[in-house]
């Protein structure tokens, strides 16, 4: 079998983070898309950070189920960075007030994006996994940055009342939810699998809103 970790749940885990990592990637064309149609800035921010995110699910899906988390292909560092400076940009995009702060914003976040893709090839040499307190901090990072996102889009969702920002409201709260209960299964004694089973699944919805954004709103 593909996936031979030996553990039904760990399986299931592995399967909702391919699910992720293709939906995370559709959302990606779907960004670009819409981004050379309307030239929005947002949407390009937007793009490009899910399409970093969504390798690093195909790099997760390599790693776990196929190297048995190989100590020496460790693509954690990339996974959870990846996210977190996505998320970062996502919500720095929500506040463009200018077109000269779009255009240093989108810059810097090129910069970003060339120093994950160089992380994620310096995958081999760096071993050292992170340990449960420093997961639990990426974790709670991740969390932190999610509901940024979710503030600011409320934020503007008051102001304009569009349903593009009602719909990116709806997504980037429950995704945060879910990356709040995989965060805590490192603080709470006896976090297990059901944990990442739990959080992934509500993060394929949250993913599924926002694909669907793209779609109707």
């Amino acid at each position: 079998m593909i996936f031979s970790t030996g553990n039904a749940t760990r399986d299931i885990t592995n399967i909702l983070i391919a699910i992720q990592a293709v939906i995370t990637l559709l959302i990606t064309f779907r960004s670009f898309t819409f981004y050379f149609r309307t030239r929005t800035g947002a949407l390009l921010t937007l793009g490009l950070a899910m399409g970093v995110i969504g390798i690093g699910g195909v790099t997760g899906v390599i790693d776990d189920p196929f190297l048995h988390a190989n100590p020496t292909y460790n693509t954690v560092w990339f996974r959870f960075a990846g996210q977190i400076v996505g998320f970062l940009f996502i919500f720095l995009a929500s506040l463009a007030t200018s077109t000269r702060y779009t255009e240093v914003m989108q810059r810097w976040h090129y910069v970003a994006v060339v120093l994950l893709l160089a992380l994620m090839f310096l995958t081999p040499v760096i071993p050292v996994r992170p340990n449960p307190t420093m997961m639990g901090a990426l974790s709670i990072a991740r969390f932190v940055v999610s509901m940024m996102v979710f503030f600011s889009y409320l934020a503007i969702f008051f102001s304009k009342g569009t349903r593009f920002s009602l719909l990116m409201t709806a997504s980037f709260l429950i995704s945060s939810i879910g990356f709040w209960i995989y965060a805590m299964k490192y603080f709470i004694p006896g976090g297990s699998l059901t944990y990442d089973f739990l959080a992934d699944s509500i993060r394929i919805v949250g993913l599924i809103v926002l694909y669907i954004t793209f779609i109707a709103g």
